[in-house]
């Protein structure tokens, strides 16, 4: 009896993985300037300004300190789905692990991505939180016709693109999508950004949308040789309704340090 009083009190609960899923349309130079070349070649993985620069999503995470790439998969040439990518952030003491499902979008399927996006923010996704991080396609073109999900869950939200919360507010807010920050300028959505959420969300939960905003902040002012006033301008204000209730951010069931660097393009839409 007593070793199994002493193997239950030694049983530590797993923390549940925290899950965030992340839509990344490639920069494409025929909708903004990302840049000379590759940059805004629409299909570039190697070196898109968003996927495979040095600040895209896969080349800065897969670097990024606690960061581990887990699986790798190409889509189909001709999908809209370039590559699927899962990557993990180890959790420290105290932390939450958190895993990143990266879906890179071809730039010239950029609508494709919206919708897919808009679907997983009305519940379609399973993911503790949804993020889109490119192109503001919101400014070049009327909303999608997407609608609520009938005994689904609309998903918590992160808009990293211009003034999103001016173009994509708007077209969360039917869908029952809670927006945790979203951003009042133009602004370049590069991926010390996702680093700074997914480190903040395993520090903090999503229960703290101010405190993902402060970090989300810092690290803005960081790459971009910003102060911290210019920066915390880029992003929208937290208001208290956007503080999820913690039951409803426990984390769900997994499912399937700082480094110097040069200045960041300021591509940004």
């Amino acid at each position: 009896m007593l070793p199994s009083l002493l193997l239950s009190l030694l049983a530590v609960t797993p923390v549940p993985v925290v899950e965030i899923e992340v839509f990344v349309p490639l920069c494409d130079n025929a909708l903004i300037a990302c840049g000379r070349g590759p940059a805004g070649d629409p299909r570039s993985l190697e070196a898109n300004l968003y996927w495979g620069a040095a600040y895209g999503a896969e080349r800065f995470l897969s670097r990024a300190s606690g960061f581990r790439v887990r699986s790798r998969r190409d889509g189909p040439a001709d999908s809209a789905v370039l590559r699927e990518l899962v990557i993990e952030r180890a959790a420290a003491h105290g932390e939450r692990p958190v895993r990143l499902l990266l879906h890179a979008y071809a730039g010239d399927r950029i609508d494709s991505a919206l919708e897919d996006f808009l679907r997983a923010a009305a519940g379609a996704s399973q993911a503790d939180l949804v993020v889109w991080a490119g192109h503001d396609r919101l400014m070049d073109r009327s909303p999608p016709g997407i609608q609520p999900l009938p005994g689904e869950t609309p998903r918590p939200v992160v808009v990293l693109a211009c003034m999103s919360e001016q173009f994509f507010g708007p077209v969360l807010e039917p869908l029952g999508a809670r927006p945790v920050v979203l951003t009042r300028t133009l602004m370049a959505p590069e991926a010390y950004l996702l680093e700074a959420l997914a480190s903040a969300t395993a520090r903090h939960g999503l229960t703290e949308p101010a405190a993902l905003r402060t970090a989300l902040v810092d690290a803005y002012a960081r790459y971009q040789r910003i102060t911290r006033r210019s920066a915390s301008s880029v992003f929208s204000r937290v208001h208290p309704a956007q503080a999820l209730p913690r039951d409803a951010a426990t984390p769900a069931a997994p499912s399937t340090a700082p480094r110097s660097a040069p200045a960041p393009s300021p591509a940004g839409r």
